[in-house]
């Protein structure tokens, strides 16, 4: 059994997984923190075609010869250079003047009360409840008739027209001998048989009151309305069971609305929808849901509700196509003007007004939009101000500032981060990769590639940390150069793989903690024919590359009156027996 070719020996791959969690907070040491922070409060120089050039002192820029001008990077939010993890935006100062020409106009976060939205469509139909039809409950002839065709306008009590009926004639005389009989029996049967018949109650009295029989008898309007339906003419004959006429009141209407099934559930009697109409421009009406029917179209797969709206003017025609929304699950949501959000990268965020012309962006989820309002939460609180319009000359400044500290970050030395013992554990776990192919070639034997997984998912762990430092270069190009590991075939691939992987680690392990891995006992070797590195453990060089010439790459020294480099602490100084990278021997 041979030894476990790990650098830590003491982390095992459990370990370096569940130390992935925490975020580091990386410092400077106590020297170089206070150069540091000397060198954030003074004035920097860039230049005006090409912001990504940044000096210490005023000069003419390398790229095109401009001037410099000073670089303005916030006075509220200058980071700290040792910065690692991803900063949010950070508040900027503008003069009044500014804003006034740029036209900032505020709002503030305030509760509403709206909610979800249903949009659909419905087609105006009559008001059944307002309509009277007429139908012959006897054989006859029309004599005089007062309405002529559809549209008639009528009033209650309107005289419609007039009937000859024989048998309207018979009961009429029976009813006025019960009359003078005073058969009070005879008289409510005979009554009973004239309404049977159609007789209308204002004709019955007027039969009593002219004391005998009329021969024409007249049908009167029960309600104003208009005539909807008419089959008549002047000395036309009815047949019993003939509908004679319709009348239709319009001062109400129906809106008969098509709701999805999947949406039917959450509309009730009293639900408040918001109908708008294509041909009346302008015309927006409220109502409340009066009815929902309790069946599905299973063609369609929709419902339907019905509305009613009163329709004074008579601008709501029958037929005519309505675009309705209903608003349910009505609440008070904390909202803000729906201009007032910017979308950036997927995100949604507004900018606050702090006062006295300083702003700073905060991220918000939407919810419900209703009209203007759209519901937020986050970082935003009720009665806090917002901008409305302007905010996008605010925000282009607030992320060219923010450009501005990334490009400072990333000029930053790898030595200036620290890392949490954790996190040291992830980056070692690169290099205990370079260890294991090392050995892998020195000894003729195949990689295990799942061996190189735990190493590959480092950047995965550590991106978000250091996307925006010198640690992500070193991550992403060790990353790729293990996936050719895994993918290679022949010696000569693996051996270009562990070139390309040391050659990515060399920043890290020479500027970033050789102090570290000097401590390891840890070698870093050239070999002096083809110039690729590698390393492994202190001792005699053992070339992967069948060079016979090596070189010993010396580890630099220390600062002097710096801290010691970076190293693990208590928790990886002390070994555990645990072997790393799978615990892999041979």
């Amino acid at each position: 059994m041979r030894r476990s070719i790990g650098l830590l020996a003491g982390l095992s791959l459990a370990v370096i997984l569940i130390a992935a969690a925490p975020l580091y907070q990386p410092t400077l040491p106590g020297a170089q923190a206070a150069q540091t922070q000397e060198q954030s409060k003074a004035q920097k120089w860039t230049c005006p075609m090409h912001p990504h050039y940044i000096a210490e002192e005023f000069g003419q820029c390398p790229i095109c010869g401009m001037d410099l001008v000073k670089l303005d990077t916030g006075a509220d939010a200058a980071p700290g250079p040792a910065t690692g993890s991803e900063p949010a935006r950070t508040a900027i100062t503008i003069a009044p003047e500014t804003l006034q020409t740029t036209g900032v106009r505020l709002a503030k976060a305030e509760k509403s009360s709206f909610g979800r939205i249903i949009r659909s469509y419905g087609i105006v139909a009559d008001n059944e409840r307002l309509q009277t039809e007429l139908t012959a409950r006897l054989e006859g002839w029309i004599e005089e008739l007062k309405i002529r065709a559809v549209g008639d306008e009528v009033k209650d009590g309107d005289l419609l027209f007039t009937i000859y009926a024989p048998e309207f004639v018979v009961s009429q005389r029976d009813y006025l001998d019960a009359l003078n009989g005073r058969d009070r029996t005879r008289i409510e049967a005979v009554k009973t048989r004239l309404r049977a018949f159609g007789m209308q109650e204002r004709a019955v009295d007027e039969l009593v009151k002219k004391g005998s029989a009329l021969e024409f008898v007249p049908y009167f309007a029960d309600r104003d309305g208009t005539v909807a339906m008419i089959d008549l003419r002047p000395g036309s004959y009815v047949k019993r069971g003939t509908m004679l006429t319709r009348i239709q009141d319009y001062s109400q209407v129906w809106v008969m609305v098509s709701v999805p099934e999947k949406d039917l559930g959450f509309i009730s009697v009293g639900t408040p929808a918001r109908i708008t109409f294509p041909n009346l421009p302008g015309r927006e009406v409220l109502a409340k849901v009066e009815y929902v029917y309790p069946v599905v179209d299973a063609k369609t797969r929709t419902g339907r509700v019905r509305l009613v709206l009163d329709n004074p003017d008579g601008q709501l025609r029958p037929g005519a196509y309505a675009d309705v929304a209903f608003e349910v699950a009505a609440e008070q949501r904390l909202a803000v003007p729906s201009e007032a959000i910017l979308m950036s990268g997927g995100g949604r965020y507004v900018v606050a007004s702090l006062g006295k012309g300083r702003f700073e962006p905060r991220v918000v989820t939407t919810g419900l939009t209703s009209g203007r309002w759209t519901e937020v939460s986050g970082e935003i609180q009720e009665g806090e101000e917002i901008v409305v319009s302007g905010q996008f000359l605010i925000d282009s400044e607030s992320a060219l500032r923010e450009s501005f500290r990334k490009l400072e970050r990333l000029q930053l030395p790898l030595s200036v981060l620290k890392l949490t013992d954790s996190q040291f554990a992830m980056v070692d776990h690169l290099v205990d990769a370079a260890l294991y192919i090392h050995e892998a070639l020195t000894d003729g034997y195949q990689i295990e590639p799942k061996f190189l997984d735990p190493a590959i998912s480092v950047k995965t762990m550590l991106w978000p940390t250091f996307q925006h430092t010198k640690m992500a270069f070193v991550m992403q190009d060790a990353v790729t150069a293990l996936e050719h590991a895994k993918a290679a075939r022949t010696t000569t691939e693996l051996q270009s793989a562990l070139a390309a992987l040391v050659t990515a680690l060399k920043p890290w392990l020479v500027d970033g903690a050789p102090t570290h891995y000097e401590q390891k006992k840890l070698a870093l070797f050239k070999d002096t024919a083809s110039g690729r590195h590698w390393v492994q453990m202190a001792g005699k060089p053992n070339s992967p590359f069948a060079g016979k010439d090596a070189e010993l790459v010396p580890w630099p020294a220390a600062p002097a009156g710096a801290d010691a480099a970076p190293s693990v602490t208590s928790e990886a100084a002390t070994p555990s027996p645990a072997p790393p990278l799978g615990g892999h021997q041979h």
